[in-house]
């Protein structure tokens, strides 16, 4: 998965789902800049319509943070609160495979950092 297939993801997310993952990715440091800044503005028009959050918005948010909440959370979610977590998880899997990616590429580089 790459960052082209997350972006036209973006696409097709509700715009409550995108006012979820927004706030999600706002909020993660695993991502790297260059993502933030290529799908922030793309989710930002997506939820431009969103309503404010609401309970269970923030119990979704919860989850995506600790995925041992989900199975208390999950029979309260809604599709587009799915949509949303399963958007920045996958976001989230593709930043590490890339990191990973990049750190095998520089192996002389990882080594001299630690």
């Amino acid at each position: 998965m790459d960052l082209d297939f997350i972006y036209q993801k973006v696409q097709v997310l509700s715009p409550k789902a995108a006012k979820i993952a927004l706030r999600m990715l706002d909020n993660d440091p695993h991502v790297p800049t260059e993502w933030v800044l290529a799908l922030r503005p793309a989710l930002k028009m997506r939820s431009n319509d969103a309503a404010s959050f609401g309970g269970t918005d923030w119990m979704t948010m919860v989850a995506i943070e600790r995925p041992g909440m989900r199975k208390f959370t999950e029979r309260f979610e809604s599709r587009e609160q799915r949509h949303a977590r399963l958007w920045v998880t996958s976001l989230r899997r593709a930043s590490r495979a890339a990191l990973q990616a990049q750190q095998s590429v520089f192996p002389d580089d990882v080594e001299k950092a630690a």
